[in-house]
């Protein structure tokens, strides 16, 4: 059985995915902790209104990029770093998957600990130790597993182990796992929202009133974070809609997949940070009042995320080593990002700066896919000739733009950031990509497919 590692270009009978099937792998992936942390970071760094517009414009600006991308899927079938070799050459595409392989192991092992958190708060209840009276214990939902899972080394290795062997399977089974899975998450979300609501109904807020920070953020600063995470799926913009068949459903499944559920939890993380004083979503789901299974949900919320970080992964490494056996590839991945999460307890304090990592590498590469795809190669539909040059020289034209794009954001976020670093990263990219494309005869020559 395939895990769904294919190099090749998907025949056109097997691009039977719909655009529910696509739309819930991202929204699987997407509806998880790190989108509400998100949306928390961003609450606690400005005032509400502030935040609010941030969130907003950010969820456009940051979607509507992945979107018009994901188009790039169905018109060509080929996995997202086979399409960078375009722009980028074999050895720009293969240092980019490298960058994807590396980012994915902190997501992988962020996950995990939030995961593990989760499972120590089921034993914990209020963090003292003792489990809450006011809720139903642990052993209702674990058992006799509560107080081992509780360790935060084993509950990484337990649901990084599941991850991986539900995404040994591909696609197609992490789809049926994402119909259950991502209902559960809903429910759990629409619970917060309720406990939420109803605080702030009744005149109190759940734990404590945030008093904002001494120095908001612009909205333009706060709208880098919020970007920063939406192109954080970015990387992946064809692996999954080059199983469909129509461009128009692949830019609808992403964009719906994405916005829906970041505006969602992003404002419910928001709002959260506000009202409750902790960005942490096991503490959330505590000061919820919610029952303990509903912690088992946030944990099982951290598997559907790893299921993407997983194949994104598998893809990458196979881009590089073609001939790695696609299951052992998925092992391996897992299983070093699950080391990870264990050996390194504090991720989730360096989650601002990660963003602002993730923004500065990948924001670049955005502008360039879209001026290379979409612009130069606008009216490329073959697979067999989507762009792709046999010379080094053209390829310098990807690299200087990546690296201009790549300092401009790092400059602005440094000595000005209450302007916003997304936009002019964005403009310098592209621009400097399509003025020096021409001159290197960059955007000739058939894309090869392994």
């Amino acid at each position: 059985m395939s895990a769904g590692l294919e190099l090749t270009s998907i025949p056109s009978h097997q691009r039977t995915a719909s655009t529910l099937d696509v739309a819930l792998l991202f929204a699987g992936a997407n509806v998880v902790s790190s989108t509400l942390i998100t949306g928390a970071t961003l609450g606690a760094a400005t005032t509400l209104d502030r935040a609010l517009a941030a969130l907003l414009l950010g969820l456009v600006v940051g979607t509507l990029p992945l979107a018009v991308l994901a188009r790039t899927g169905p018109r060509y079938g080929l996995p997202s770093m086979v399409l960078l070799r375009g722009p980028f050459g074999r050895l720009g595409a293969a240092t980019v998957s490298a960058l994807l392989v590396v980012t994915n192991f902190a997501w992988i092992g962020l996950n995990n600990q939030v995961a593990a958190g989760a499972f120590a708060a089921l034993v914990d209840g209020d963090g003292s130790g003792v489990a809450s009276s006011d809720r139903p214990g642990p052993e209702g939902a674990l058992g006799g597993l509560a107080p081992i899972l509780a360790d935060p080394t084993v509950g990484s290795v337990v649901v990084g182990a599941a991850a991986i062997a539900v995404a040994l399977f591909g696609p197609a089974a992490m789809a049926r796992f994402d119909r259950v899975a991502v209902p559960l998450m809903v429910l759990l979300g629409v619970a917060l929202t309720v406990a939420l609501v109803r605080g702030l109904g009744d005149g109190a807020p759940l734990v404590q009133q945030s008093p904002g920070p001494a120095r908001p953020l612009g909205v333009l600063a706060g709208l880098d974070l919020v970007i920063g995470y939406q192109v954080s799926w970015s990387l992946m913009f064809a692996d999954y809609t080059r199983y469909q068949r129509s461009e128009a459903a692949a830019s609808r499944a992403v964009f719906f997949g994405l916005t829906l559920t970041s505006g969602w939890l992003m404002t419910l993380g928001l709002i959260a940070a506000r009202t409750v004083g902790s960005n942490d979503p096991a503490q959330l789901v505590l000061a919820s009042g919610l029952p303990a299974a509903a912690l088992l949900v946030l944990a099982l919320a951290t598997v559907t995320t790893n299921f993407v970080n997983l194949y994104l992964s598998g893809l990458a490494i196979r881009t590089l080593v073609p001939a790695a056996p696609q299951r052992a590839t998925i092992v391996v991945v897992g299983l070093v990002g699950t080391a990870l999460s264990a050996a390194d307890q504090r991720l989730l304090d360096r989650y601002a700066a990660f963003m602002g990592l993730l923004a500065t590498l990948l924001l670049p590469i955005v502008a360039i896919a879209l001026v290379h795809f979409f612009w130069l190669r606008r009216g490329d539909r073959d697979a067999g000739s989507a762009t792709s040059s046999t010379t080094a020289v053209s390829f310098l034209p990807a690299w200087i733009a990546w690296a201009a794009g790549a300092a401009t954001y790092q400059a602005i976020a440094r000595l000005a950031p209450a302007v916003g670093a997304t936009g002019a990263t964005l403009v310098v990219a592209a621009l400097v990509y399509l003025g020096a494309s021409p001159l290197a005869g960059a955007g000739r020559g058939p894309v090869r497919e392994a």
